[in-house]
């Protein structure tokens, strides 16, 4: 949760987080497969129960200043975030060996209990996952999540036809003119990843992408001050 108050508090418009399925069901904000690189703990996420994880230590393991920290539920972030705030989850379903209709089910059903299906754009990489997603609930936003050797023939208006998706994302070495270009002419929304310095930044701007993830909100945030006004 500490990664999260930081970004609130430098200024960040959205958050981008990774959610997983634990083994009792339950969805939870966490990046690896595997417990082992960021807690006191080992297993898969999808073999441990809620109650196995949020007895782990999430936080030493980056320093001794966060020990004591757990691993969040994604419902646990959602009541956390200043309703201003907008929420890409990413779902991780690699190694999901359970089939895809549970997790779509629990992670719509998180969604409007907390009510912020007008904040919200469901991503991934899994594609068969979005157009589930898009199937079980059309209202909810969704993006794709491109794989160069997989996608690398699909335009974005492709991949949203198919999908019933909004949104494609690529990261900042996958951006092509081509990409920006489809997806502008369909009104499709670009977003674009790991956008940390201020060349990385021009690139992305000179694209006309829609969203730029960072690990440093501050430091875009000013990058793009700068631009703004030299632009004036």
């Amino acid at each position: 949760m500490a990664a999260f108050e930081l970004a609130v508090a430098e200024g960040a418009d959205m958050i981008e987080l990774d959610v997983r399925m634990t083994r009792d069901y339950h969805l939870v904000v966490h990046h690896d497969r595997n417990v082992r690189r960021t807690t006191n703990g080992v297993g898969n996420v999808w073999d441990l129960t809620l109650d196995d994880l949020k007895r782990l230590d999430a936080g030493s393991w980056y320093s001794s200043r966060f020990t004591g920290e757990h691993i969040p539920t994604l419902c646990e972030v959602l009541s956390f975030l200043p309703a201003t705030i907008l929420v890409n989850i990413e779902v991780k379903t690699d190694g999901e060996r359970r089939k895809r209709l549970a997790f779509g089910e629990s992670l719509i059903l998180t969604i409007l209990e907390k009510k912020v299906q007008d904040r919200i754009i469901v991503s991934s990489f899994d594609h068969g996952f979005i157009k589930q997603v898009h199937k079980l609930h059309p209202a909810i936003r969704t993006g794709a999540l491109y794989v160069p050797v997989r996608d690398a023939v699909r335009k974005p208006s492709t991949l949203a036809h198919r999908l019933g998706c909004d949104a494609f994302i690529c990261s900042r070495t996958q951006l092509r003119r081509r990409f920006a270009d489809d997806a502008h002419a369909h009104s499709i929304f670009l977003g674009c990843y790991t956008i940390n310095t201020g060349a990385e930044l021009k690139k992305a701007l000179r694209y006309d992408v829609d969203a730029v993830i960072t690990n440093y909100p501050r430091r875009i945030r000013q990058l793009l001050h700068g631009a703004r006004l030299s632009s004036d």
